[in-house]
């Protein structure tokens, strides 16, 4: 039984073939520049994430120093223009005691801190990346990333030779005679040799 031949002279056989083909062809670019990518991505993006982090606790660490100078400021506002407070402040921190005063025994979270600063409130952390776990055998282990290159490398190659659409009706007649890969790409190239 023949089979239906579509408008532009080709069975409909061929023009599935060929589209099989040219999926697979795309497929395997697609996957080879994804592992490229991965590879040659990976280094950046962890750098990237590397200095959004350190951003962020140099922010948080700017908030602290900022609300500690604002307190300081307060505090040599008072010493300057009030002496009690100066005079309070000087006993406080040098444990000076004057003769009139009887010293009470409180427990250490009662006892009054001089120099006690608020820290800041953490401020809502960005959700953690969730490539981040796989971006460090990316970036660090040299054998996988020589083995993802490879592979990408192995995949074009196939590609290019065996899934060009132009070849789809040389590719089904080699499986039906039950060739093997190897020797479909020595007759591919020996007959272009030859003519």
């Amino acid at each position: 039984m023949a089979s239906p031949v579509t408008p532009g002279g080709n069975s409909a056989t061929e023009t599935v073939s060929g589209l099989m083909v040219s999926l697979l062809f795309w497929s395997c670019l697609l996957l080879a520049a994804s592992l490229f990518a991965s590879v040659a991505l990976a280094p950046k993006l962890a750098e990237t994430l590397r200095l959004r982090d350190l951003y962020s606790a140099n922010q948080l660490q700017l908030v602290l120093i900022e609300r500690q100078n604002e307190q300081f400021q307060l505090v040599v506002e008072a010493i300057q223009s009030d002496r009690d407070f100066a005079a309070e402040m000087t006993r406080i921190e040098f444990d000076a005691i004057r003769s009139d005063e009887e010293i009470l025994p409180v427990a250490a979270d009662l006892k009054l801190e001089t120099r006690a600063i608020e820290a800041p409130r953490a401020h809502p952390v960005a959700a953690r990346a969730w490539y981040r776990p796989w971006l460090t055998p990316l970036t660090e282990n040299d054998s996988l990333r020589s083995t993802l290159l490879g592979a990408a490398a192995v995949l074009v190659v196939v590609s290019f030779t065996w899934f060009q659409p132009a070849s789809a009706e040389r590719i089904a007649q080699q499986a039906r005679f039950g060739r093997t890969a190897w020797q479909a790409l020595r007759d591919r190239y020996t007959s272009r040799e030859s003519g």
